[in-house]
C-alpha cells in the first residue's frame, strides 16, 4: 500500500491531478438498521437528555455508506456521553454550511463535518474556530498540513482513498492476464468506462488516478472510453452507461466506478442491453465500499470485486474522539485505539474484497 508520504503528495498535488486526467447475504448485513426510520428513532433518543450536543453533516443520507456511518455513530452514541444530532446536505454546500451554523446557534458543543466543501475547507474550520468547539472532519478530502495545524481541536477521520484504487486496478489487471477474452474489440488494450462521484473531491480523485495506473504499472495499455461524473447515484450511473453502451457496445472491456452505487448502475445499464447472460456476455464491473447491495452483486457474478470502506469502524473512531474529546483525555493513538498522525488525521485501511473473501465483508465482526 502507499505509505503515508505518498498520501500527503497526493493532497499537496491535489489540483493538478485532476486536470490532468481524460479524465442478499445474511452475513454481510450492515451492523444496524440502515433504514431512515431507524436513523430517526437513534437520532430522537439522543437529542434528549441533558448530554452535550455533536452536530454532524451527511452529505447525502441517501448513500449507502454514509448511511451507514452515520446510523454507527448515532448507535454509539445512544449509550454515550455525548449526543449527535445530523443534517443532510443534499449534495448543496450551502445547505451544509448553513447546517453548520445552525448546529452552532443551537449550542452544539462539537462539529462532525462530511464536507463537501472541498475548495473553501479553511472556510468550514472558521466555523469552528469562531464558536470555539471542536471540529472532525470524515470521510472526505483532508485539509492541508497547514489548515489542520491552523487550530488546535480539528481532526480527521477517512480512509486512504488511493489505497480504494490501487485495489480496483490490482483486480482488472488480475482478470486482463488470466482472461484474454476480456480484450472485446481485439485491440489489445484495456478500454474502459469511468464512472466518477464528485468533481474536485478527495475520493475521486484518488480512485480515479490510482486505478488506472495501477493497470498501467502492470503493462497493460489502456483506452478511456468515457470518464464522467454521476454525483455517486445509481440512477445517474445508469443513464450515463446506457449512452456509452448505445454508442461503445463492442468495445467497452471493464467499468470502474468510484463506488457501489454507481457500479451497480452500470451493471442494470449492461444487462437491459443482453450483457450478464453468459460468460459471453460479461463485463467486469469495479465499485468502492463493500456495501450490502455491492457484495450481492458479487455472490452474483456481476460485480467482480470491490473494497471495505469499513463504515462501523469510520463510526467507531468518529465517537471515539467526541468521548475523548469530552472527558478531557489525550488523544493519542493508545487511547483512541486507532493510529493517528502528527497532523491529527486518523487513516483507515480499505480491505479488498472478492468472491473468494466476501466473508471479511461481514461487519458483524465490527460490532
Amino acid at each position: 500500500m502507499r505509505k503515508m508520504e505518498k498520501r500527503m503528495t497526493a493532497l499537496i498535488c491535489i489540483a493538478m491531478m485532476f486536470a490532468a486526467g481524460c479524465g442478499q447475504r445474511e452475513t454481510t448485513a450492515p451492523a444496524v438498521d440502515n433504514s431512515p426510520a431507524a436513523a430517526e428513532t437513534a437520532e430522537s433518543k439522543n437529542q434528549s437528555g441533558d448530554k452535550p450536543v455533536a452536530g454532524m453533516t451527511c452529505y447525502m443520507y441517501s448513500d449507502t455508506h454514509i448511511a451507514n456511518v452515520r446510523n454507527t455513530v448515532l448507535g454509539e452514541a445512544e449509550n454515550g456521553p455525548v449526543a449527535v444530532e445530523t443534517s443532510d446536505s443534499q449534495f448543496d454546500v450551502g445547505l451544509q454550511m448553513n447546517a453548520m451554523d445552525a448546529f452552532v446557534t443551537k449550542g452544539a458543543k462539537y462539529l462532525v463535518i462530511n464536507n463537501i466543501n472541498t475548495n473553501a475547507k479553511d472556510q468550514v474550520i472558521d466555523v469552528a474556530r469562531r464558536a470555539d468547539i471542536p471540529i472532525i472532519f470524515w470521510n472526505t478530502d483532508s485539509p492541508s498540513d497547514e489548515e489542520m495545524e491552523s487550530y488546535g481541536p480539528c481532526y480527521f477521520v477517512s480512509s486512504a482513498a488511493e489505497q480504494s484504487g490501487v485495489v480496483q486496478g490490482e483486480a482488472a489487471a488480475k482478470y486482463w492476464k488470466e482472461h484474454p477474452e476480456a480484450d472485446r474489440n481485439g485491440n489489445g488494450k484495456l478500454d474502459y468506462v469511468m464512472l466518477m462521484g464528485q468533481i474536485g473531491n478527495y475520493d475521486t480523485e484518488m480512485r480515479t488516478k490510482y486505478s488506472i495506473e495501477t493497470v498501467q504499472e502492470a503493462g497493460i495499455e489502456t483506452n478511456c472510453l468515457l470518464e464522467v461524473v454521476c454525483e455517486w447515484q445509481r440512477a445517474k450511473a445508469q443513464d450515463q452507461m446506457a449512452s456509452v453502451i448505445s454508442a461503445n457496445a463492442n468495445d467497452i472491456d471493464f467499468v470502474f466506478a468510484n463506488n457501489d452505487d454507481m457500479a451497480l448502475g452500470a451493471i442494470e445499464a449492461l444487462k437491459a442491453a443482453n450483457f450478464f447472460t453468459d460468460e459471453s456476455t460479461y463485463i467486469p464491473v469495479l465499485g468502492v465500499d463493500a456495501t450490502k447491495v455491492g457484495l450481492q452483486a458479487i455472490e452474483d457474478g456481476t460485480l467482480l470485486a470491490t473494497s471495505l470502506n469499513n463504515p462501523v469502524t469510520m463510526g467507531k473512531c468518529i465517537y471515539k474522539l467526541l468521548e475523548l474529546l469530552e472527558s478531557g483525555q489525550e488523544i493519542n493513538s493508545e487511547n483512541l485505539g486507532f493510529e493517528i498522525d502528527g497532523h491529527k488525521r486518523v487513516w483507515l485501511d480499505y480491505v479488498a474484497i472478492t468472491k473468494d473473501n466476501i466473508e471479511d465483508a461481514d461487519l458483524s465482526k465490527y460490532q
